[in-house]
């Protein structure tokens, strides 16, 4: 990623921001908008924090247990680290998942492989989880056409992935061999990074095989949405909107769905649009569903810039480093499949001019 395409990515972002703010401030009474506002309860805040605060904490855990079967590292480690890469993610979004791919494998000490599968890992649990609340949701309330469909895709994504992962550890298990026999005819600096990429990426993978863990990582990938739907819920609680909890699991839905992909920083409009529209299935007035979306956005992303920049300083972690030149390029690299996944660039160097050390190679 060059600077060229890092500032195109910024503008086409402001862009479409502009556009969903634009939309979502078009015809709005500022009156009515802002007594919204006024009238909320504040004592109902004190959960809506609560549940946003506890959010990143069983994020952060489950991180340390999908990590656990490979490498043992302290949990409030672990913690400082995933709200560092959240401010990361929120607020510098052009950058993209493979910033947070580097950012763990560098903070963390895992090879960018394990790094990579991890971070996949986590999308695919969200998504399952997710499709688990929205069953339980969609026997209450009838969601839209696009969204069943969408719904549909992905879970048979998911079930592809993970069918795929468990093929691979099936086999590994099977066999003494990772890779194909065929795979050790090539020279050896080719073979020994394709051992290294196989390696890292299915010591990723082990957590699949605890049942212990597998079970924990799913229990705490539904608490954190649930935590996350007990802040929504509050918080329409607090603007006096008469809606059921369920109704708070609609709008996160909508929500997830909506700014899946980070377009802007903070998903600033996206934000403001999957409100709007998860709130008018309701029948709240978009004055009042704008209103909601404002507050709600702002105490979702300030606890990510406080603990963010709290554990950036605290644990000396300069996450603009991930926007020089050097680091963009290295993420262009990376992304490109230009060298292996493992290690920085002295340990790669040191590898191509060591011996490969693998005692149990046939080659035919």
């Amino acid at each position: 990623m060059s600077w060229t395409l890092l500032r195109k990515k910024r503008f086409y972002g402001i862009c479409v921001a502009v556009a969903f703010l634009a939309f979502s401030f078009w015809g709005i009474d500022l009156k009515a908008s802002w007594a919204a506002i006024k009238h909320i309860e504040p004592l109902y805040f004190i959960p809506v924090f609560c549940g946003v605060f506890l959010m990143p904490l069983f994020r952060a855990q489950r991180l340390k247990i999908i990590i656990d079967p490979e490498k043992k590292i302290n949990g409030w480690r672990v913690f400082s680290i995933f709200n560092v890469a959240q401010l990361l993610n929120s607020f510098v979004p052009a950058l993209g998942p493979v910033a947070r791919v580097l950012f763990f494998s560098r903070m963390l000490d895992l090879t960018k492989t394990f790094s990579f599968t991890m971070v996949v890992l986590e999308v695919l649990f969200d998504g399952l989880t997710l499709l688990m609340l929205i069953f339980a949701a969609s026997s209450l309330f009838v969601f839209p056409d696009w969204l069943v469909r969408g719904e549909a895709v992905i879970l048979f994504i998911c079930l592809l992935f993970f069918g795929f992962f468990y093929f691979l550890l099936h086999k590994r298990d099977k066999s003494t061999h990772s890779l194909p026999r065929w795979m050790y005819r090539l020279p050896r600096r080719w073979l020994r990074k394709i051992i290294n990429i196989s390696n890292s990426f299915l010591a990723g993978l082990r957590m699949l095989k605890s049942g212990r863990h597998l079970i924990l990582v799913i229990v705490l990938s539904l608490g954190s949405w649930l935590v996350h739907a007990m802040a929504v819920f509050s918080l329409i609680k607090a603007f006096g909107f008469n809606l059921p909890f369920w109704g708070a699991l609609v709008i996160l839905i909508v929500n997830t769905v909506a700014i899946m992909v980070q377009i802007s920083p903070g998903n600033l409009g996206t934000f403001q649009f999957a409100c709007i529209l998860g709130l008018s299935f309701f029948g709240i007035p978009k004055d009042a569903a704008l209103s909601f979306s404002l507050v709600l956005h702002a105490v979702e992303i300030v606890p990510i810039a406080l603990l963010g920049t709290y554990y950036s300083f605290s644990s000396h972690i300069h996450w603009k480093e991930y926007q020089t030149p050097e680091s963009l390029r290295e993420q262009k690299e990376f992304a490109a499949g230009k060298y292996p996944f493992n290690g920085s660039r002295d340990e790669r160097r040191r590898l191509d001019d060591d011996p490969l050390e693998v005692e149990t190679i046939d080659r035919g």
